[in-house]
């Protein structure tokens, strides 16, 4: 790994900012004072200190983001603006969301490099329910909230009980365990309404809280561990 790279992930910092560390030589890799950017490291074997204090490189990232409408949950544009291009001073570290959202879904998103991670966030058999603020075109009816907590009738079969929780006679929070194509959607058009307006605010017990749009922070390690048991 590149020294700067190194440094972005130890530190939590931008490229520039790794850059100018190294400028100060404050950086000392096997007791030798390095300031190139492209220096390489062996992680097996290298020691890096930063003012005195060594760096231990970690492996896997965590983070959420509040992603806006028009960005894309992949690494191609595929219609919209990659969300990666929102992370992009971690864009070596081969990112993935743990459970996409359409282009024009805004909300919670969980991205890692951690594989097993995001398949427990994302696995039905994980009975991880995912919270969406929906807004409909239509008023809530009792029948259809009946339909949609006892398993809406999707084409490919009946989907698994939803939890509803009415705002407005337009707009509910919907609670699922599942991630499949275009679900809240097809949802609700089972039950004879349509969807405006979705955004996700939860995935188990991680809140969006007040991230601002467009914004990302790290996992806590709570929150990490949320899905590691």
């Amino acid at each position: 790994m590149r020294l700067d790279q190194f440094l972005q992930k130890t530190l939590g910092v931008s490229r520039q900012d790794a850059r100018s560390i190294l400028k100060s030589k404050k950086v000392v890799v096997n007791e030798e004072v390095v300031k190139q950017a492209k220096h390489q490291l062996d992680l097996s074997q290298d020691r890096v200190f930063y003012c005195d204090d060594e760096l231990v490189y970690q492996e896997f990232f965590y983070f959420m983001l509040n992603k806006p409408k028009g960005f894309v949950s992949s690494h191609t544009h595929d219609g919209g603006t990659p969300i990666y291009d929102l992370l992009e001073d971690y864009s070596f570290v081969g990112l993935h969301c743990a459970g996409r959202l359409d282009v024009d879904t805004t909300g919670l998103v969980l991205v890692t490099n951690d594989g097993q991670w995001s398949h427990r966030v994302a696995h039905p058999n994980q009975n991880c329910f995912k919270r969406y603020l929906v807004t409909l075109a239509e008023d809530i009816t009792s029948s259809s909230i009946q339909q949609l907590e006892e398993g809406a009738e999707l084409h490919e079969g009946k989907a698994l009980p939803a939890k509803v929780e009415v705002i407005s006679p337009q707009q509910i929070y919907l609670e699922i365990s599942e991630g499949k194509f275009h679900q809240v959607k097809r949802m609700l058009k089972a039950v004879g309404n349509e969807v405006v307006e979705l955004h996700r605010d939860r995935i188990g017990n991680i809140n969006l809280g007040d991230l601002a749009e467009g914004d990302y922070r790290e996992l806590t390690d709570a929150e990490i561990e949320e899905f590691l048991s």
